[in-house]
């Protein structure tokens, strides 16, 4: 692998206490790594050291190629030839919005010899910000701040973008749009990125990989597929969306793992044990209703447009959780027979 970015048994922290822990992750050529966490797990302290703003205690990490941090190297921010965007934008306030772009650029022409002004054009052309350069930040919406914020990053064409909470202070639908902008304007460009978020579903929709940090240490990276439906462990399944957990009770004599909903499939990977659990996504679970009085019963429906949630109290007054599409005819009290659909999985 000649391009990218490796992050190698990195250990980083401020004085000796170390906040990321040996991590270890891959961001090919033109892709996008989303890096998800709790709050206080270290993604921004990775991406900070990534960007050349923390010093490494150990670890190594290359960027195109070329190491920039490792025994005895420590290649300082601006030889990095990386875009940072935080969630503020950082914009300057007195600075119009061409100016804000061209801030570290050549004031007549770049290196190969493309007109500043001419960047600067084609930016805000690119970002959808055409006729607006001569606006203060100010001036513009939350989405257009982040919009230039981004455009001044990929003005000096670099080799890696690091985006840092970018949309978090957006209201939902802004932050979805924008998002999905970004990633088709650095997927167009061709720019290695690394997304740092602790929203879930923002990482599952916009990467092409994903990577989650616990405690410092980078516990499982794969495509937002893979994290989602093959999980490495319970820790990772419920981080990346909601699951029920139904302890094994025994194994049925057609191998099937036997739970409270009766048996039940699994993908096969492993022997059913008495001591695991078997993880089913909401998806995963139908509800049909039911004129038995001793079926289990709807508790709580949540009605969200697009689709529903719906929770079951089953006879041993545990609960699952149901998603269904649009609204599900269902109201609390109402009896249901609950299926499964698809394998579930072994934890």
């Amino acid at each position: 692998m000649t391009d990218g970015v490796i992050v190698e048994d990195l250990v980083v922290g401020y004085g000796s206490d170390p906040v990321v822990r040996g991590t270890s992750c891959r961001v090919l050529p033109g892709s996008l790594l989303a890096v998800v966490g709790a709050s206080g797990s270290g993604k921004t302290t990775l991406l900070r050291a990534i960007a050349g703003f923390l010093p490494a205690q150990s670890g190594a990490i290359t960027i195109a190629g070329r190491c920039v941090t490792g025994p005895g190297v420590s290649v300082p921010p601006e030889d990095r030839r990386i875009g940072v965007v935080t969630q503020d934008g950082s914009l300057f306030p007195h600075l119009t919005v061409e100016r804000n772009i061209a801030f570290g650029l050549p004031r007549q022409t770049l290196d190969d010899g493309t007109p500043t002004a001419e960047r600067v054009a084609g930016l805000l052309d690119v970002v959808g910000l055409e006729g607006l350069g001569g606006r203060y930040p100010h001036e513009l919406s939350g989405g257009q701040q982040q919009r230039v914020a981004l455009a001044r990053a990929l003005a000096p064409r670099p080799q890696v973008m690091l985006l840092d909470e970018p949309f978090s202070a957006l209201d939902a639908g802004l932050r979805a749009e924008l998002g999905q902008q970004v990633r088709d304007l650095l997927s167009s460009t061709g720019t290695t990125s690394i997304l740092v978020t602790h929203d879930q579903d923002e990482a599952l929709s916009l990467a092409d990989s994903v990577a989650l940090l616990v405690e410092g240490r980078m516990v499982q990276q794969g495509s937002p597929e893979e994290l989602y439906a093959h999980p490495s462990s319970i820790g990772v399944a419920s981080f990346l969306g909601e699951v029920n957990l139904l302890p094994v009770l025994g194994v049925a004599p057609d191998g099937r793992a036997l739970t409270v909903l009766g048996p039940v499939d699994t993908d096969g990977a492993q022997p059913v044990q008495p001591d695991q659990r078997v993880v089913l996504r909401p998806e995963q679970l139908t509800l049909v209703p039911s004129l038995d009085a001793g079926a289990p019963r709807v508790v709580d429906v949540a009605y969200f447009g697009h689709d529903s949630i719906v929770d079951v109290e089953l006879h041993d007054g545990s609960r699952v959780r149901a998603r269904v599409l649009g609204s599900p005819g269902l109201h609390p009290g109402d009896a249901v027979i609950i299926g499964v659909r698809e394998p579930g999985l072994l934890l």
